[in-house]
């Protein structure tokens, strides 16, 4: 079936089972975990006490920048919610399942809220203040059709599970609880990845060339969540020179496998437009390689270890 004669509601009728079955398998194998349970309360200090300072929890600027990044990514979901509800009509599956995700991630805020101020791997004050202008400035992605939205969030969900486990494999191992933290919001995003990357699949199967075409205008223009947050820009430059997440990440974990997994280069039957979008997807792929390498070469200039920035 082609983009040209099919459109949102089309899709929203042909996955409208799919959607239904992703979330009742998705409710059949629940991560129940307590944000409150987590969390070594004993050990927290009053702040009022005792000012916080960098030296209270050691670490490498690039690891603070990503607890701090992905934690103020995930206060904003409000704002997430409200994009993906725009894609999602009452009386449709797609709006249980966006309540579900909803209510799962809102605690990942919670317990990482709760875990830095107790461990004070962070300043208090710079995240409170970063919070506000995050929540204030509302900047999330804005997919124009259900195809671009669930393009977007497959990727999304994939590359906020691997910067939340990469962080926590930096975090002393004397933190059980932070790793321990960190893990289960990874596990999390794993889960509601899967469903996203199921999802897509059955999208690819009714409207290939529609999703061919999201699927490219998404690569084209991918941002990880969080641009908004205050100086952003030098946060991921640090995440990335330590090695958590940066393009070699969305390159080799996260846009390989989904094309893969999807088969893109192998769909047929596709419109004129979608086959222009699928070779203008293989190109932009050429050259985030081509980058990747050329950041890999620069960053051995810098010595032995050295991450692309």
């Amino acid at each position: 079936m082609d983009s040209e004669t099919t459109g949102d509601e089309t899709l929203y009728d042909a996955l409208r089972d799919d959607v239904a079955r992703l979330l009742d398998r998705h409710l059949e194998s629940p991560r129940d975990w307590m944000p409150h349970e987590q969390i070594a309360w004993g050990e927290g200090e009053s702040f009022r006490d005792r000012p916080w300072s960098p030296e209270d929890y050691p670490l490498p600027d690039g690891v603070r920048s990503s607890i701090y990044v992905n934690l103020l990514t995930e206060d904003n979901l409000p704002y997430y919610t409200t994009s993906i509800l725009r894609h999602a009509p009452h009386g449709h599956p797609l709006r249980d399942w966006t309540q579900q995700w909803t209510s799962e991630e809102n605690r990942h805020s919670m317990v990482m809220r709760d875990w830095a101020h107790v461990s004070r791997c962070l300043d208090p004050v710079a995240l409170e203040e970063g919070r506000r202008a995050q929540m204030a400035g509302a900047h999330v992605p804005e997919p124009a059709s259900l195809a671009d939205l669930v393009c977007y969030v497959t990727l999304q969900e994939k590359a906020t599970q691997i910067a939340h486990r990469n962080t926590a494999a930096r975090l002393p191992k004397e933190d059980r609880a932070g790793r321990a933290v960190l893990g289960l919001v990874a596990g999390d995003e794993t889960k509601h990845f899967l469903f996203y990357r199921d999802l897509g699949t059955a999208a690819f199967a009714v409207d290939p060339s529609a999703m061919t075409r999201a699927l490219s205008r998404q690569v084209a223009t991918f941002e990880m969540p969080g641009v908004g947050i205050p100086q952003f820009t030098r946060h991921a430059v640090r995440i990335a020179r330590e090695g958590i997440y940066g393009l070699g990440h969305f390159v080799r974990d996260v846009l390989e496998p989904v094309l893969e997994l999807w088969d893109v280069t192998a769909l047929e039957g596709l419109s004129r437009e979608a086959s222009q979008a699928r070779d203008d997807l293989l190109a932009t792929l050429v050259h985030l390689r081509e980058t990747v390498e050329r950041a890999a070469a620069r960053a051995l200039l810098r010595g032995p270890g050295a991450q692309p920035a």
